[in-house]
């Protein structure tokens, strides 16, 4: 082959994306012609130019900068938790009520037995009811909490009350009575209180 041939397929030579054949006549070619070899050697110099080795100096600044970017994306993550768990904890969840606090009243009306709390601290009240009466037991359990008002608040117009009712007659409107086994339990942070629904009845004079 000519020089000139050669020069064109140099550059696919050392690509590797000439055949096989090309390659034998290529390589036959510059055991005798030195300007050839030459060549090829230059053009070698010029890819591994383009392609430099990654200088482990140079790049040791990016790992601190990515282990800086974790730190602070985990430290951020952490904040936003926290954050979150105390938000939750004073505007969502609160803490025990005290009984002190604590205003309740008794009424009848249309069958129905209610029970009237209302928090006079000025915070919101957020009730547990830890169980309902199914067969045995008391007829409700609550415990009673308090938190602050928020402006995502929406409980309401009175967040400071709740009620709590039972049906007083029968699905015949019959007249039922309670036991001392009908009893609702009420957990405050200073005392547990029992309150037995026959005293309701009785104070009310129903």
């Amino acid at each position: 082959m000519k020089c000139e041939i050669i020069k064109d397929l140099l550059p696919s030579y050392i690509d590797d994306l000439t055949s096989s054949e090309s390659n034998m006549e290529i390589e036959e070619h510059l055991k005798d012609c030195s300007q050839c070899k030459e060549c090829l050697e230059q053009m070698k110099a010029e890819v591994k130019a383009e392609n430099p080795r990654y200088d482990k100096a140079k790049i040791k600044p990016f790992k601190k900068l990515n282990r800086r970017i974790f730190y602070s994306v985990l430290i951020t993550l952490g904040v936003c938790i926290l954050i979150t768990g105390v938000y939750f904890y004073f505007f969502e969840i609160g803490w025990k009520a005290d009984s002190k606090d604590m205003n309740v009243e008794y009424s009848y009306q249309n069958g129905t037995l209610t029970i009237d709390f209302e928090l006079t601290d000025g915070r919101v009240l957020t009730p547990w009811i830890i169980r309902n009466k199914k067969i045995t037991g008391p007829a409700a359990e609550i415990s009673f909490r308090e938190c602050y008002s928020s402006i995502l608040d929406d409980r309401g117009k009175y967040p400071n009350q709740f009620s709590w009712g039972i049906g007083y007659m029968d699905e015949k409107g019959n007249v039922m009575k309670f036991s001392e086994d009908d009893f609702i339990i009420l957990h405050f942070k200073d005392k547990t209180e029992t309150i037995y629904l026959q005293d309701i009845v009785k104070e009310l004079s129903i």
